[in-house]
């Protein structure tokens, strides 16, 4: 049986339903307000039963529940996480992020689940504006790194250390996501705000990728004897006005004019800040993160096609464009379901 953490996110729902496609049996965990109705729908709507599905009450911050949780299990799959970019998130993204994969880790070196599959983010990767990031560039601390990256780079030393004591590890580092699902977080931000009538977008550019891909990447690695590496997912670099024009098509709308000045940047976290103040609504930005999007950002994510040839299993990125239309048409779904 597998165990998938997460499995409500963007990528878990995919991942659960391939799982399952594949024959598998897979225990999710879940929390007391996590939308499993939309999950399954998402799942059925793919032709795939529920029969093998089942649900689990957990909290990966809590050892105990986790070690219950787990139990049955031969493969965990660990996407639980929190994405948050607002300054004053530092102390749960720990609690979550790290203290989260800590307590997976430590539950199955104790229990003896050996096979970890675990999804982390490029941004527990190093930067380079010269060349494209892989998987060899290595993570530093500095301006501009903000407290998500610092997670995520803490995260994977628990499960490089769960390596070190025993499990068979394999780290997946996606670029940015996208995928249908909650369109209020995360890249589901772009659909929702574009199709608002977002008027700027960010100057710079960066790496995509499906969140069907993140799921299927993680299954065929887990049919192969690849272990104890990391694989960087990204399928097509892409400045961010291409992007938001592809987003703006497949949602019906205008597609942002207007580039973001550095000065809009400092009104902008102005105006986060008062907004917290006033609503309590936690800023969806920093000023690192959005100073980060003015940046070219490439990534390589190469290695895992030649990875998997060589393991005898084909596999490749499907086109984003195909992602970005089917992720506007569940938006433009989910937009007439609630009227």
């Amino acid at each position: 049986m597998d165990f998938v953490t997460g499995a409500t996110g963007i990528v878990g729902r995919e991942l659960v339903a391939l799982l399952l496609e594949s024959g598998s049996q897979v225990k999710a965990l879940r929390r007391e307000s996590s939308d499993v109705k939309s999950v399954e729908q998402f799942i059925t709507s793919r032709g795939v039963s529920l029969d093998n599905l089942s649900w689990v009450l957990g909290d990966t911050r809590d050892f105990d529940e986790i070690e219950e949780a787990m139990k049955g299990c031969s493969r965990v799959f660990h996407l639980a996480a929190l994405v948050s970019f607002s300054p004053s998130d530092g102390e749960i993204l720990n609690e979550i992020n790290v203290g989260g994969t800590k307590n997976v880790v430590n539950v199955m070196l104790e229990s003896g689940v050996k096979d970890l599959y675990y999804i982390s983010s490029v941004a527990a990767l190093g930067l380079d504006f010269k060349k494209p990031v892989n998987e060899e560039t290595p993570w530093e601390d500095g301006p501009l790194v903000n407290h998500y990256s610092r997670s995520k780079h803490h995260s994977e030393l628990e499960v490089w250390r769960g390596s070190e004591e025993g499990l068979n590890v394999v780290i997946l580092n996606p670029s940015v996501i996208i995928g249908e699902g909650d369109f209020s977080r995360s890249s589901g931000q772009f659909f929702s705000q574009i199709h608002s009538g977002l008027p700027v977008y960010p100057a710079g550019a960066n790496g995509f990728v499906s969140a069907r891909d993140v799921a299927s990447a993680c299954v065929a690695l887990s049919t192969t004897e690849i272990k104890d590496q990391r694989f960087l997912l990204n399928s097509t670099n892409s400045s961010f006005k291409d992007l938001f024009d592809s987003i703006a098509r497949t949602v019906k709308a205008t597609p942002p004019t207007k580039p973001v000045k550095g000065w809009m940047i400092n009104i902008a976290v102005a105006m986060f800040k008062l907004k917290q103040v006033f609503t309590g609504t936690k800023s969806p930005a920093s000023k690192t993160s959005m100073s980060m999007s003015q940046f070219v950002t490439e990534y390589d994510g190469s290695k895992i096609v030649r990875s998997l040839s060589e393991a005898g299993v084909k596999w490749d990125y499907e086109d984003l464009e195909e992602a970005i239309e089917r992720t506007g048409k569940a938006y433009l779904a989910s937009l007439a379901a609630s009227s």
